[in-house]
């Protein structure tokens, strides 16, 4: 039988951008440098000068412990409760989050990786009187 394997929990830091009301060329989406990220396992809230506490903490080096590694991520989603002097219905998540990374696997399902599977095409070398294969008189 298989085995269950525990779900690891999601590891992000997470800031808000609210909508600016202004059309791309322009800054679409805009948070006040005294925002505070909200970390996705405590829900502690973080200020930017202390997103390396957070890194630093044993929640978040357990994740580094096992391999993984950070990526920034953003996403435009609908503002559940708008107040009312927001200025567009979307707001932009921006989030930290760990990684863990890609290992190919050797195989897959104990099918052979191509490179074993595909026979190798060896070279020969014909030798000068094996050329010909007919016997004909010369002219």
């Amino acid at each position: 039988m298989y085995q269950q394997q525990q779900k690891q929990p999601f590891c992000a830091l997470t800031l808000y951008l609210n909508p600016t009301g202004n059309k791309s060329p322009k800054f679409e989406y805009k948070a006040d440098a005294k925002s505070l990220f909200t970390c996705s396992l405590t829900k502690k809230k973080y200020k930017l000068s202390q997103i390396n506490e957070w890194f630093m903490t044993e929640e978040v080096q357990n994740f580094v412990k096992q391999g993984y590694t950070g990526k920034w991520f953003a996403k435009t989603q609908q503002i559940e409760n708008p107040k009312q002097y927001d200025k567009g219905d979307f707001q932009m998540v921006l989030s930290f989050i760990m990684i863990k990374p890609y290992k190919p696997q050797p195989n897959v399902d104990g099918m052979k990786p191509i490179a074993q599977a595909i026979p190798q095409v060896q070279q020969q070398v014909a030798k000068p009187e094996e050329s010909f294969d007919d016997d004909l008189p010369p002219f």
